[in-house]
């Protein structure tokens, strides 16, 4: 476990009952490929990224940042989303980006990117989406 793991397990405990343990942790961001790419990597500082903690029951997104050089280990805040609250979830992306749709039961939705790459900020990164498919189907 790497650091960044270590970083999201310690900021996910408090939240976990006893007997739920976090499977996998994942690293998302909310930028598009494509104006990282217009914006000639510019857009990648500051804000827009999760670090993330997949539960059999949940999705524990911790908000981050990025500095000039790596993602910082600072908690921004945190957002509980229980899996059998999760109306939908729709993948797509090709290569190593992928895209995550989530339709929530409230009516929300909202996207996040992922990169299969970036086990740098997470070990879990390349198995993360077929985990949440495969734990949300079994949590409805």
């Amino acid at each position: 476990m790497h650091k960044f793991d270590e970083f999201i397990h310690k900021e996910s405990a408090p939240l976990l009952p006893a007997g739920e343990e976090i499977e996998l942790t994942g690293f998302f961001f909310t930028q598009p490929l494509g104006q990282v790419i217009r914006t000639e990597g510019l857009i990648l500082k500051g804000e827009g990224y999760f670090l993330a903690a997949l539960t059999r029951r949940r999705l524990i997104l911790i908000a981050a940042e990025m500095g000039l050089a790596t993602l910082k280990m600072e908690n921004k805040g945190l957002r509980e989303i229980p899996l059998a609250e999760i109306r939908s979830i729709k993948t797509g992306g090709f290569l190593n980006q992928k895209r995550v749709a989530f339709e929530l039961k409230s009516g929300e939705t909202f996207t996040l990117q992922l990169n299969t790459l970036a086990t740098l900020y997470a070990s879990g990164q390349k198995n993360f989406i077929a985990a949440l498919t495969r734990f949300h189907q079994s949590a409805l």
